[in-house]
Order: C-alpha cells, then sequence, then structure tokens
C-alpha cells in the first residue's frame, strides 16, 4: 500500500504538471536570460524580455511540460476517493448492542480507473497517464478513525443508536512531505426489523437497520520536489526586424511545490443486516452517498532557464547569464454527487470485543472504487 500511495502521489503531481492547461495558468515571474552572441542586438533581448510571455505560456511550457491535457479526471478522482474513506470504524456490523459501542480503525479509500475491479489497473499506472494525459484514479487515506455510539432505546427512541464520528492524522515522516486528515460526523442507524437470537447454538441475526449522517472530511497533501530539466524547441520572428529564430529553452532543475486540499461532505444512506456464527460475524448492505465538497489543488514550479538560438544563417545567440520563471498553477473540481455502493464484511466477536475488516464497493460504471479497512472495537 506505501509503494501504491507513492506512484498515486507521483503520478498526480506529474499529471498536474503535464496538464498545466487545464488549470488556471499564470506566470508569476519570467525574468529573461542575458544573452549574448556573434547576432545579439538589444531587439532580440527586448523581445524575450517583454513580447515572449505569451508565447511561453500558450507554447513553451506545455511543450516543456510534455502535454497538454485536462486533468479533470485525476483531481476528481482524490475528491471521490475522500468520500470512499468516509466510512471509518463504522458499527454497521455489529449494532443491537445495549448500552454503548466504541471502534477505532484505519479505512483507505481508493477510486479505480477501469470499468471494473482488476489486479492490473494500477499496473499499467503511468502508461495510461503517459498515453490518454488524464486518469480517473485517487486515493485517501483516513490512518485513525474513531466511532462513539449510544443506544437511545432508554431515553430516545427504541432501536435507534446514534454515534460521533472522529479522525485526525498527521504525518510529516517524509522529507518535503506533509499529510494530514481530519474527520467529524454524527451518524445514527435504526432497526426496522429486529433480531433473533438463537442462544446456544450461537447463532444470530441482527435483523435489518437503516443507517444515516453527516461527515465532513478534510485532507490536506503538500510536497516539493526538485524535477530534471526539461526543454523544447521554438521559432519566433523578431518585430519590426527581418530576424527570425529557431532555438531550444531549458528549464533548469525547477522546484515544484505541490498542494491539494480535498473538503467533502458525505450523507450516506445504508441499508444493512448482519449474521453471527459462533465467533464469527458476517455483515451485507447496500446504500449510496451523496457527497459535496471538492478537491483544490495547486503547484508552484520556479526554476532557471537558459535560452540558446539561431536563424538561417546559423549566426547564434545565447545565454549569458541564466534567467528565471515562476508558475503558478490551479484548479479544483467536486466528487460525483451520488455514489451507489455494496457493503459487506467478515469480523469476529468475542465477547465484548469485536474485529472487523469492512469492504465497501462503489459500482457505477466510470466511478468505481473501494473501501478497505479494519475495525476493532468493545460494544457493552
Amino acid at each position: 500500500m506505501k509503494a501504491l500511495y507513492k506512484r498515486l502521489l507521483f503520478a498526480s503531481l506529474l499529471i498536474c504538471l503535464l496538464g498545466i492547461r487545464g488549470f488556471a495558468l499564470d506566470i508569476v515571474e519570467w525574468q529573461a536570460p542575458v544573452l549574448t552572441g556573434p547576432m545579439f542586438s538589444s531587439s532580440i533581448q527586448n523581445f524575450f524580455s517583454d513580447d515572449f510571455g505569451d508565447i511561453l505560456k500558450n507554447e513553451v511550457i506545455p511543450a516543456i511540460l510534455e502535454s497538454d491535457p485536462n486533468p479533470r479526471k485525476l483531481i476528481q478522482g482524490f475528491a471521490d476517493a475522500s468520500v470512499f474513506a468516509s466510512t471509518g470504524a463504522s458499527q454497521r456490523a455489529y449494532e443491537g448492542y445495549k448500552y454503548l459501542a466504541f471502534t477505532i480503525g484505519p479505512m483507505i479509500g481508493l477510486k479505480l480507473p477501469g470499468a471494473r475491479i482488476n489486479a492490473d489497473e494500477f499496473s499499467n499506472f503511468g502508461d495510461t497517464l503517459k498515453t490518454d494525459g488524464d486518469i480517473a484514479a485517487g486515493l485517501n487515506v483516513q490512518a485513525i478513525t474513531g466511532q462513539l455510539s449510544i443506544n437511545t432505546s432508554a431515553f430516545l427512541l427504541e432501536n435507534l443508536y446514534l454515534g460521533l464520528r472522529f479522525g485526525y492524522f498527521n504525518f510529516e515522516a517524509v522529507e518535503n512531505l506533509t499529510y494530514n486528515t481530519l474527520q467529524l460526523g454524527i451518524v445514527g442507524n435504526y432497526r426496522i426489523v429486529r433480531g433473533v437470537d438463537f442462544g446456544a447454538a450461537g447463532i444470530s441475526w441482527r435483523g435489518v437497520g437503516l443507517g444515516s449522517g453527516v461527515i465532513f472530511q478534510k485532507t490536506n497533501l503538500t510536497y516539493r520536489y526538485t524535477a530534471g530539466t526539461r526543454a523544447t524547441n521554438f521559432s519566433v520572428s523578431i518585430p519590426s526586424t527581418s530576424i527570425s529564430l529557431s532555438g531550444n529553452l531549458q528549464l533548469i532543475d525547477p522546484e515544484l511545490a505541490f498542494d491539494m486540499n480535498v473538503t467533502t461532505f458525505v450523507v450516506p444512506l445504508e441499508v444493512n443486516t448482519a449474521f453471527q456464527l459462533l465467533f464469527f460475524n458476517i455483515s451485507l448492505g447496500l446504500g449510496l452517498d451523496f457527497a459535496f465538497g471538492g478537491n483544490d489543488m495547486h503547484i508552484n514550479m520556479d526554476g532557471a532557464v537558459a535560452i540558446n538560438a539561431a536563424d538561417a544563417s546559423m549566426n547564434t545567440v545565447s545565454t549569458q547569464t541564466q534567467g528565471r520563471l515562476a508558475v503558478d498553477a490551479g484548479g479544483s473540481f467536486g466528487p460525483a454527487a451520488a455514489n451507489p455502493k455494496l457493503m459487506m464484511g467478515l469480523g469476529f466477536k468475542f465477547g465484548r470485543v469485536v474485529f472487523d475488516i469492512p469492504v465497501t464497493y462503489f459500482f457505477l460504471t466510470g466511478r468505481h472504487g473501494l473501501a478497505l479497512g479494519i475495525t476493532l472495537g468493545i460494544v457493552w
């Protein structure tokens, strides 16, 4: 999973840079190199200092970054993954307790790029980015999520279970990388059909429950990265002269600063049931997650610039002193508004201690994904 996360992280950074035209792009600073050479003139220097900006923005930067897609699918993929990961520490498999329940555990949300679950989906990740320039994929990790719930039968409504869901995680162990999450929610489950306990046989059915709530989730990812030198060719005509130049512009070891802020609100609607066979617990359910919010991505790029060019007679100009290019790019897209899902889980119950492996599959074509987690808890 660590390798998968790093692959998605680097891929998302790369695609945002490759697809920089898909964002609002702003040249924060353009300081042209100081040029020299046999055919150097003030007209040439002034052109690169003043008039080269539009060509730089519309042609040179996209060419340096090798592609020109709109990376909407990837941005939305990370927003969808945040929605998928909102199901951590769920107690849907163990409703029916008498007083209180407390559960804790991690949850991982994956937005999958293909039309169905396939073990090879991520093995071709890089190839898909290279050929298509965008990919419907994303990842969200809620490393620590807890839920505290109470059976309100004694004071509010029989068979109604209300809970608070909460989570926080801050990761800075990797140099130049910061990842933190916050989750807050109010959830509830109402038993519309009571369960049946077969007593000595060790078999019970927990009935049928309706679940809902409101879950707020915020994820921030920041990363700094120094890329290798990139270059592209260009051809320009110098205004008010007869000079035409063909040359090469190099962006030298640019530093990239990547920032992603995902904020989502999820309203789940769920129908669930569970069975206990001796120590084993099996849960099944069907649901729909309504999602709001968005993923706001920003990329800053800053690096030294060198230009070398020549006219048709091979008279040259070259860089005497390197210039500087700083670019700010950003864009925002929201998650899919409605996400139908199948819920299942396999766990164990030993007295008051519960252990569960919840799995949720979001099955719409083009939006499908998984939520995978581990839940440990105590029920009274």
